[in-house]
């Protein structure tokens, strides 16, 4: 199985969505998948001029020549993508996006109906591949994801993938802060490897993996009250000025 994971995290390697994405990495590798990492924030890939130069002109190939031109070949004959962005405000990171709305090289603008819905052609070596997502967001809630998910789904779709699955870490603050203050949270980066496994030996995952993945790591309540008292002393509380201070 080849695995093309991309990190489309600002923060890269430093982000909260790198725990779960390195840990899913090392559970592929060790069942034997040959993966290759790419973090989005590291490449120059122009936005999609959405001139569709690659279809009409030069099929196959798109009028930018940077870091996207080899990038995208490999993506081709890829198995599994693995797309990883934290949400900051409803879907997938800017980064991400710019490089997905480039991937559309890889699809003719001929139409057909595919599952009662009209998608554009794709080679008939895209069949049997497939898609995941893992994410992360600040808020508490699994909620915060419905946006991001459904936004994957439909992309998975346009390229003729399934989609696999989603590892989902709703208060993702939370984890990288407990476990910088020894608080154990080892089952769910555990489940991430464990997903990591079961994608290559099942091309699916558990629904006792996804729910330890995002499992509660705390109260609401305490979630709030725990995230509020990091933001006061990092940026300092200034009642009248700071929303949310008294």
């Amino acid at each position: 199985m080849k695995i093309v994971a991309i990190d489309g995290s600002p923060h890269g390697e430093q982000g909260n969505t790198a725990l779960l994405l390195e840990r899913f990495v090392s559970g592929a590798i060790e069942s034997g998948a040959e993966v290759e990492r790419v973090a989005a924030r590291t490449l120059h890939v122009e936005p999609c001029c959405s001139r569709m130069v690659c279809w009409y002109k030069t099929p196959g190939f798109c009028i930018h020549k940077d870091d996207m031109t080899d990038l995208v070949d490999r993506m081709a004959a890829a198995d599994v993508w693995v797309l990883s962005t934290p949400v900051h405000l409803g879907g997938m990171t800017g980064l991400m996006m710019r490089l997905l709305e480039r991937t559309v090289m890889l699809l003719s603008p001929m139409f057909e109906v595919h599952d009662g819905c009209t998608r554009h052609v794709v080679s008939p070596y895209m069949t049997e591949k497939s898609v995941v997502l893992i994410s992360t967001c600040g808020y508490y809630e699994a909620s915060a994801f419905e946006s991001l998910v459904c936004q994957v789904k439909d992309m998975t779709r346009s390229h003729h993938r399934r989609f696999a699955g989603a590892l989902l870490r709703p208060h993702g603050l939370a984890l990288k802060f407990m476990q910088a203050n020894g608080i154990d949270v080892r089952d769910v980066l555990g489940a991430a490897e464990r997903a990591g496994a079961e994608l290559v030996r099942a091309g699916a995952f558990s629904d006792e993996t996804l729910r330890a993945v995002s499992r509660p790591l705390l109260s609401q309540e305490e979630f709030v009250r725990m995230m509020n008292s990091a933001f006061e002393r990092r940026l300092g509380c200034r009642p009248g000025n700071t929303p949310g201070c008294v």
